[in-house]
């Protein structure tokens, strides 16, 4: 007896889940029929070409040119390097390549 209601329980729980997998699985073949149709391109409409269009002056200042800065200080600040120092830094920045 106990076997058949154990059978017949599980035999339910079977059931009921595949249920469930079947909604789910109608549900989310609803949910990309409906994608599907929300991404079938529409036609834009053309613009109105009748009034001339006139473009708006920036009321930002004009940017100022600089010279670009290449050098790299090797953790010293301009101020600590005697000229010597300067000379042979450069020198030395001069003749490495750039890797």
């Amino acid at each position: 007896m106990f076997n058949y209601s154990m059978a017949t329980k599980l035999y339910l729980l079977e059931i009921q889940k595949k249920q469930v997998e079947k909604l789910q699985k109608m549900i989310e073949d609803q949910e990309i029929r409906l994608l599907r149709k929300e991404m079938i391109p529409k036609a834009q409409l053309m613009p109105f070409f009748d009034r001339p269009f006139f473009p708006q002056r920036s009321n930002r200042p004009l940017t100022i040119p600089r010279e670009p800065s290449f050098r790299s200080v090797n953790s010293k600040c301009w101020s600590c390097i005697s000229e010597n120092e300067l000379y042979y830094f450069q020198l030395d920045q001069a003749w490495n390549p750039i890797k």
